[in-house]
């Protein structure tokens, strides 16, 4: 197994094999997303982000795709599945913790599918989208899942703006790619948070963390992107 063992330091440990980050929890995780394998609100024991070849050709079924490949993987199943056209190797991996929080984020992003919301709708995709694994070590309510999904988006907003990220349709400041995606998990349990916004600690710990995360991994990609202004108040 041609795998890369990366930092353990949460009760999730995250590997990458050939192609493919493998994030595995120590027990069933509620997991949020739109991926195209198990998308929606549920409860998995991996999470996965492939980053498919140009010989490949999963766009048609991508469901069945990513379950074929996680069987191979011989991963124990519920598994969320999320695709990517970006390489393992610009994988950006981010932890924030303010105690008892923590959070890790892993990011993969690529910009030749870099769109504006409200451009007009496009058929041809090109292999680049922004994917955002986000695991947190404490429970949450299914409200402050949803909330938490709001503030990593706009995080990803305000990287792609201070980077001056152009959409490839209108020439307007991107906001995201076409196929972007983000899963957001958590432990079951008594919900420790009801809320994840932007006047909460956990909200401000997440929206550093991605926002750091995304603008490491606009580097990566070759955006003009400055130095992490520092947070205040954390």
């Amino acid at each position: 197994m041609n795998s890369r063992g990366l930092r353990e330091s949460t009760p999730w440990v995250a590997t990458v094999h050939e192609r493919t980050l493998i994030v595995k929890f120590p027990e069933s995780y509620y997991v949020l997303s739109w991926a195209p394998l198990a998308g929606g609100l549920v409860e998995a024991r991996t999470i996965l982000n492939h980053q498919v070849r140009t010989d490949e050709s999963p766009t048609h079924e991508p469901e069945a795709f990513l379950q074929a490949l996680a069987q191979r993987l011989e991963l124990r199943p519920p598994v969320v599945g999320l695709m990517t056209g970006v390489t393992m190797e610009r994988l950006v991996r981010r932890i924030g913790q303010r105690n008892p929080v923590a959070i890790e984020c892993f990011a993969t992003v690529g910009l030749s599918n870099a769109l504006a919301v409200g451009d007009p709708a496009t058929y041809e995709e090109n292999p680049g989208t922004i994917n955002l694994i986000l695991v947190i070590n404490r429970p949450l309510t299914a409200a402050a899942l949803v909330e938490a999904v709001a503030i990593a988006t706009e995080a990803k907003v305000r990287a792609l703006y201070t980077a001056g990220v152009k959409s490839m349709v209108s020439e307007a400041c991107a906001t995201g790619t076409g196929t972007d995606c983000v899963a957001i998990a958590c432990p079951p349990g008594e919900p420790a948070y009801r809320y994840c916004g932007k006047h909460t600690q956990l909200g401000a710990l997440l929206g550093r963390v991605v926002y750091e995360a995304i603008t490491e991994g606009l580097q990566r990609a070759g955006a003009a992107a400055p130095a992490v202004p520092p947070f205040l108040g954390l």
